[in-house]
């Protein structure tokens, strides 16, 4: 479950904020943390793709070239994001999974959401991934950070766009 590019990351500090951290991930460690207490909203959008969500979280770590974990001051974990490259040259998918705990990290997670938008870009152009249509705390936030979003070929997804 470790993240084949992670090493190479030239960004491995941990960033401290007033409520949370955020660290390198290691996908050994939190994928089973995050899956014990995974947003039941993340669950669902998972089990709609076809996917068994432990599944897709290991794969989530396992493909992604950067990926973070969010802890709060206590070091409970609250969730983990990353990026991992598409077929498509110069457009990354990027991913987002939660705890029950979000809620608790919602002022810092807001206010510095567009700043690590920035940094998960990176070298690409375009970040896409699918979301649930029922996930409008999700699709809100995404709109919020620029996203614009498109019919897919998936019942009650929509396929959304970020461009630099």
């Amino acid at each position: 479950m470790y993240m084949e590019d992670q090493n190479d990351m030239e960004d491995e500090e941990t960033y401290m904020y007033p409520d949370c951290r955020i660290d390198p991930a290691n996908g050994y460690f939190d994928a089973p943390l995050l899956y014990e207490d995974m947003r039941a909203m993340d669950m669902l959008e998972i089990i709609g793709l076809g996917k068994h969500p432990r599944h897709a979280l290991e794969e989530s770590y396992k493909v992604s070239t950067h990926a973070w974990t969010i802890l709060t001051s206590e070091h409970r974990m609250v969730g983990s994001f990353g990026i991992a490259k598409s077929d498509q040259e110069n457009v990354g998918v990027p991913w987002l999974l939660g705890t029950h705990r979000m809620h608790l990290i919602k002022k810092s997670f807001l206010k510095h959401s567009r700043e690590w938008l920035k940094r998960v870009f990176g070298d690409y152009e375009v970040l896409t991934n699918v979301v649930m249509e029922r996930n409008e705390l999700s699709m809100r936030w995404l709109k919020w950070l620029g996203a614009s979003f498109h019919d897919c070929t998936i019942d009650g997804y929509k396929q959304f766009y970020i461009y630099k």
